[in-house]
């Protein structure tokens, strides 16, 4: 079984204010989880060193940090990234950017893990409703693109920035992998909305998902990480 966690870590700073991306990294190790997500990783601040942050994040060399850059300066970068603690064949990102408004990217691995291999997109949408519409179509229109050269199973993830408890913008991705019931992850203090999202192709058995909370690391970002736990299903003959 494989565990996946979505999260937007809010550039490593707590609700307590304080920047530690060794806490959170030692978190996820601790969660056992096999990949993340991750929405809002930041190593611009000149104060830290570049590879220090991913050192931290990645938890000592636990997992594989695969950068999805948004932003970058002559110091660092802004974006998303993933984890993983298996073997990565492929990597490749998608401009979903709106003229005039913050860059955004789709971000895709492919890993291998034991006999199978898994596409793993993350995404971190908009604030705008007409920018997250259109980057909700680039999503599904990237899974469709996706899923023809790769044929394999595949997990979206990302905070989707869409409180709408009635939205259809991902109407046609609904259709095509099913959208878990993560729960409702942000302001993670006192969960209200479902920014962060999770979907699953076919043969991703999902054996549960949910968000992650606990006292103990409830506060390092403002969103709660979500979680889904997985097999993979043959495919069908």
């Amino acid at each position: 079984m494989y565990r996946l966690i979505s999260y937007n870590v809010h550039s490593g700073i707590g609700r307590d204010g304080i920047q530690d991306y060794q806490r959170i990294g030692q978190f996820l190790a601790s969660v056992n989880a096999d990949f993340v997500l991750l929405q809002e990783m930041d190593t611009r601040p000149k104060e830290r060193d570049v590879n220090d942050d991913i050192t931290a994040i990645c938890a000592n060399g636990h997992f594989e940090l695969i950068p999805g850059k948004t932003m970058t300066t002559a110091h660092g970068w802004f974006g998303n990234a993933i984890l993983s603690r298996h073997p990565v064949l492929h990597r490749q990102q998608f401009d979903i950017s709106v003229e005039n408004r913050e860059p955004r990217t789709l971000q895709q691995v492919v890993v291998s893990a034991g006999d199978n291999q898994i596409s793993l997109l993350n995404a971190h949408l908009g604030l705008k409703k007409t920018e997250r519409a259109y980057q909700a179509r680039r999503l599904h229109a990237a899974v469709n693109d996706i899923q023809q050269r790769f044929d394999i199973p595949a997990c979206v993830g990302g905070d989707m920035n869409e409180w709408w408890p009635s939205t259809k913008i991902f109407k046609r991705l609904d259709q095509q992998y099913r959208q878990l019931e993560t729960g409702r992850s942000f302001p993670s203090q006192l969960p209200l909305i479902k920014l962060d999202r999770l979907w699953a192709s076919k043969r991703i058995v999902v054996r549960d998902c949910g968000r992650l909370r606990g006292d103990a690391f409830d506060y390092y970002s403002d969103h709660l990480p979500i979680q889904m736990d997985f097999d993979i299903a043959l495919p069908e003959q």
